[in-house]
């Protein structure tokens, strides 16, 4: 009779339905230690809510921020890339106009400045392929005039 009792406080638990004594029956019945055989499964589920409430963290959380580290080596970092970037600038024989003394430099400069632009370019028009076989089968199939 008691296991019917405690399939009906089951049923009624996993369902959200039951109240305050009701749960402390169903832990008392499952810590008791005298459990049916065909309830042993839910015994952990109710030792497990008995054992946790004994259990306390003793000690002391100290927790650092992680930030303060990153942020001083990204400032470091930006600070090399600005001086190298200076440097770099001062090496390279431009005049106060933004323009090179020696044409040959600057012929060689503008060439390289057009070649990425080229290949941006050609990259950006290897898909208009696509676009044009596609459009022919769609005048395939629609049959415009």
């Amino acid at each position: 009779m008691e296991s019917k009792v405690i399939e009906g406080f089951l049923e009624k638990y996993f369902n959200a339905e039951t109240s305050v004594q009701e749960e402390k029956k169903l832990k008392a019945y499952f810590t008791s230690g005298d459990v049916a055989p065909h309830l042993q499964e839910y015994v952990p589920i109710f030792t497990y809510f008995s054992q946790s409430k004994e259990e306390a963290f003793p000690g002391k959380v100290d927790y650092e921020y992680g930030r303060k580290k990153v942020y001083s080596w990204v400032a470091v970092a930006a600070s090399i890339v600005i001086l190298f970037g200076v440097v770099l600038q001062k090496n390279d024989p431009v005049n106060e106009f933004g323009t090179y003394e020696d044409p040959e430099i600057a012929l060689q400069k503008t060439t390289e400045a057009l070649r990425m632009v080229g290949m941006v370019m050609n990259s950006g028009t290897e898909d208009l392929a696509y676009l044009q076989v596609f459009n022919e089968t769609t005048n395939k199939i629609v049959k415009t005039p």
